[in-house]
């Protein structure tokens, strides 16, 4: 068993939480990082309307994003609850088994992507002037989806097993190839290059992440013999719930950017920086809170949930602290922070506005992610799915009545009553699911 392992069941809990979660959240800094040095290279070398061309592009290829998202958190919860009971020959078949079926996923949903990508563009209301830049960079992008999704479950399986340095070598490592070759080929080849380079770096991670799993988690080469139902069935139970949550993501973006459409090529232009920004901003929240159902996860099996108590309180102070200080920030510095995008006045002004303003609720955001990984990490999948489900419902009911009045201030409008909804229905569900799980044990 690995020393971050033995930490996350043992010893201190602030510095064994702290200690697996730097880690975490640096990968998906760094993660975030490139696709907003992706939006800010193609801003500043390029214009608004490329800006909004891939804005709408990613929007559309999310659709074809969540099933790979469900399988990397299901994959990585189910690992990290077998961790500290299952042999090495054990875990081994898991991995296996996970990896085949998010390979035969990716090829399948790379198909069904070059398809059905410009319906989908259509679909949103693309603006028809940057429909052509859209296309070129999602079906440059779609070469190193496959790739991708094994490299993503890979990096989640492992943080499972109690590493997470290893997945943020492999983060930095593929974001500085990403950043290099954007800056030397987006100039010559416009979007197409954008695209092209983050293809690239994802094929290079999948080739390290492979030969690091070959070397320590996999025991022996695979046989189509180690295939099991029960671990079909066991990811089937926690990635299914991930993957519907995982796909409110892009049905919410999409909802938004047919409403952004009406509005204007420098509205899409400002809300993808904004968005891009906050997401950035917002995840080291995200990634506490992954480190968190680790956390809750291996000690649930340990049965020490006195650990997994204090784990919750001591994760509640920090992300408090952090969410806090982030919306200060934002409100301060709004535009500075949307001139690193783009130097068109309107998008700028339009971003700014947006950041501005939702990050006042960025507290009670937080805070939902800290009780939704309290779900997850004990596995109450059917609860956390309504929290998640319920919260993307509310803020999309509130931007498809307040938009079409309001304008673009209604997005912001919205967040002010989603929010805080999110946070209390969380709570609520959070209970009952604390409250079954004590009848449970004492029956």
């Amino acid at each position: 068993m690995s020393t971050s392992n033995r930490n996350l069941l043992a010893g201190p809990v602030r510095p064994a939480l702290l200690s697996f979660a730097g880690p975490v959240i640096l990968s998906m800094v760094a993660t975030q990082l490139y696709t907003v040095a992706d939006t800010m290279i193609i801003g500043l070398c390029l214009d608004a309307n490329a800006l909004a061309a891939v804005s709408n592009a990613s929007t559309a290829l999310m659709v074809f994003m969540f099933i790979s998202g469900g399988m990397e958190l299901g994959g990585g919860l189910l690992l990290a609850a077998k961790r500290p009971t299952a042999s090495r020959e054990e875990l081994s078949t898991v991995i296996y088994n996970l990896l085949f079926i998010d390979g035969v996923l990716g090829l399948l949903l790379t198909a069904a992507a070059f398809y059905g990508i410009d319906w989908l563009l259509q679909l949103i209301h693309t603006p028809a002037e940057i429909i052509p830049q859209a296309l070129t960079y999602s079906r440059f992008y779609l070469t190193g989806l496959p790739f991708l999704m094994i490299y993503d479950l890979s990096k989640q399986l492992i943080m499972g097993c109690g590493d997470s340095k290893t997945p943020l070598f492999a983060v930095l490592g593929t974001s500085v190839l990403n950043i290099l070759l954007d800056l030397a080929l987006v100039g010559p080849f416009g979007v197409a290059g954008a695209a092209g380079a983050t293809a690239f770096s994802q094929i290079v991670g999948f080739i390290f992440i492979l030969w690091y799993l070959r070397r320590t988690l996999l025991t022996g080469p695979f046989h189509f013999s180690m295939l099991d139902r029960r671990y079909l069935w066991e990811t089937f139970r926690l990635s299914v719930p991930n993957t519907i949550q995982q796909a409110s993501g892009p049905v919410s973006s999409m909802v938004k950017q047919g409403l952004l459409g009406g509005i204007g090529v420098a509205a899409i232009a400002g809300f993808s920086c904004a968005s891009k920004m906050s997401t950035l901003l917002l995840m080291p929240v995200f990634g506490f809170t992954q480190a968190l159902v680790f956390f809750i996860a291996q000690n649930t099996a340990a049965h020490q949930p006195d650990r997994v108590q204090d784990g919750v309180r001591q994760a509640r102070g920090m992300m408090l602290v952090y969410a806090l200080a982030v919306s200060a920030g934002c409100i301060l510095l709004a535009r500075p922070l949307l001139r690193l995008f783009t130097t068109d006045p309107d998008a700028i002004g339009y971003g700014a506005l947006l950041l501005s303003r939702q990050s006042i609720v960025y507290t009670f955001t937080a805070m939902k992610h800290l009780q939704e990984a309290s779900l997850r990490g004990r596995q109450q999948m059917g609860l956390y799915l309504i929290s998640n489900i319920g919260g993307t419902a509310a803020d999309l009911l509130a931007c498809v009545l307040l938009v079409p009045a309001l304008g673009y201030s209604g997005f912001y409008l919205a967040s002010f009553f989603s929010a805080p909804f999110s946070f209390l229905l969380a709570t609520v569900l959070l209970r009952i699911g604390s409250k079954g799980a004590a009848e449970g044990a004492a029956a």
